[in-house]
């Protein structure tokens, strides 16, 4: 296994599911609801995103082939799609590409929130999806692949974690500590694009 790559698949994938960035939407959006019935969504939130992700991690490559549309051009529209994100990340905000405020405020109206909006898209958003299809089609082995697949397990098993002390993490962590640490995020995410469109770039040139 490419323990170079596999850490390049763990460390982006976090940086755009951003879990500790969304712990104040996850409290808004589910603020009438009790410490159990959180729990209840949680969980069926984080295994819908398990098999969102998953699912486009696994067929990805061939959505792109009936589509006609090469992975050159792809990585290349991933990273512009990607870098858009973080530029909204580093000025300390959640993507618009992931929720609007319309999106968030019809959230709070529905009655089961778990799939839409929380596991998609604020979870297994554009970013994500696209995220783990460009990096299954840059795994050069099984071994990758693995990593990849193991990369958006460990993910979304933090993010299960991370949301389930929602309420503690807002309580210690005050808006300008949650705005830092999507910063630190979008500060990532932003080399990790650019990097993923130079590779789209010379694979279509050279």
């Amino acid at each position: 296994m490419d323990y170079q790559f596999a850490l390049l698949a763990l460390t982006s994938l976090f940086a755009i599911i951003n879990p500790v960035g969304l712990v104040p939407v996850f409290m808004a959006i589910t603020a009438q609801y009790t410490h159990e019935e959180r729990l209840r969504i949680i969980k069926k939130t984080t295994i819908a995103t398990l098999i969102i992700l998953i699912s486009f991690a696994l067929l990805g490559k061939y959505i792109l082939l009936f589509f006609g549309i090469s992975i050159q051009a792809f990585r290349i529209a991933g990273g512009i799609l990607l870098f858009t994100i973080s530029m909204d990340m580093l000025h300390g905000k959640i993507s618009r590409v992931r929720h609007s405020k319309t999106e968030q405020e019809i959230a709070s109206e529905l009655e089961d929130i778990a799939i839409i909006p929380l596991a998609m898209p604020l979870l297994a958003g554009p970013g994500a999806i696209t995220s783990v299809i460009v990096l299954m089609t840059k795994a050069s082995s099984y071994d990758d692949k693995l990593a990849v697949i193991l990369a958006i397990l460990t993910c979304v098993l933090s993010t299960y974690a991370i949301l389930k002390s929602a309420e503690k993490i807002e309580d210690k962590l005050s808006p300008i500590g949650i705005k830092i640490m999507t910063r630190m995020m979008g500060l990532m995410l932003a080399a990790i694009s650019v990097q993923m469109i130079l590779d789209g770039i010379k694979d279509v040139f050279f």
